[in-house]
Parts: structure tokens; sequence; C-alpha cells
């Protein structure tokens, strides 16, 4: 069985993903995409610094396309509009790459609604046991989501909500 490929993308994070933990046993059938060469620490950090007249999201964009991950892990762990629309150029400029976003402390739930809006396949946390983060990997590899069931709740209430708008709305519309 061929790997499953991952990156990571981080915009203005303190703290980063733990993909060791996520990734320490060897079992995983998961491969780790990096831009370094050896060990060589700046590298990354110049290859992930802003460049003139790029956002920070297209210059997230343009390490993705270089990489061309199967799954991008996106560090989530701060309120920012930019995740919204990394998830969202991520789609239409990496189609292959499916996103997963990684927590480790408690986000709103409305933020994550509105990621998953724009495109990220599952949410983690980076406490996440590497066991399941492998399952996790395949099923949204699969094109599977990864939630809560809490949060799988919500996306329902809202999908019967839009609905019974959008079916009050056709019955108004046949009335004039």
């Amino acid at each position: 069985m061929q790997p499953i490929t991952m990156a990571v993308v981080e915009i203005g994070q303190d703290q980063q993903v733990p993909v060791g933990e996520l990734l320490r046993h060897k079992e995983t059938a998961v491969e780790l995409l990096t831009d370094t060469r050896s060990d060589r620490a700046y590298t990354v950090e110049r290859r992930q610094m802003p460049r003139d007249g790029i956002t920070p999201v297209e210059n997230a964009i343009a390490r993705i396309k270089r990489l061309n991950p199967h799954i991008l892990l996106v560090n989530a762990n701060k309120l920012l509009d930019e995740y919204c629309d990394l998830l969202l150029a991520l789609q239409y400029q990496c189609p292959n790459t499916q996103a997963i976003l990684v927590v480790n402390e408690p986000i709103e739930e409305d933020y994550l609604l509105k990621a998953l809006t724009c495109g990220a396949r599952g949410v983690i946390t980076n406490n996440l046991d590497s066991l399941d983060f492998s399952k996790v990997a395949m099923a949204v590899h699969r094109g599977e989501a990864w939630l809560s069931r809490k949060m799988t709740g919500k996306i329902m209430h809202q999908i019967v909500s839009a609905a019974q708008r959008d079916s009050s709305e056709a019955n108004l519309d046949s009335l004039s």
C-alpha cells in the first residue's frame, strides 16, 4: 500500500503541530512531506516566510503545490480568518489535498462550522494517539469527514434548518 502523504501548514502560530507525536509508530500509513534538505531549519524558515507582495495564504498555497500532499494538517489554534481563506483557496488550487484542522485548545463551534463550510474535512486535537491518527488519515484520504458526534449533530441541524427555510420560501413563491 502506498503511503498517504501529508504536510503541515501554520500561519502566524507560536505553537507547532506535534507531528512527531502523531507519527511516532512505524506502522502508520502516513508519510510526512517537508521542505527541508537534511536537518537545516533555516530552509524551512526561509520557505515559510512571507515574501514581498505575497500574502501568507498565497505563500502557503505555493508551498502546498510544491509538496502536493494528500492531506494537509492545518494548525488552527488561533481564530484567524486566513484559515478560511486558505481552505477556500485549497479547494480551487489544490483540489486533491484534503485539510484537517488540528487544535489544542477549545475553539468556538461557530468557527469550526465556518472552517468546515470553507472546506476542512475534519477536526482533531493534537493529543490524538498515533494509532487513531492513522485511522483519521486513512478515512479522510478515502473522502470521509472526521468530526465529533456533537459537531456532526450541529451540522445536521444546520442542513435541516436550511432545507426547511428553502421549503418555506418555495411554498411562499408558489402562492404569489
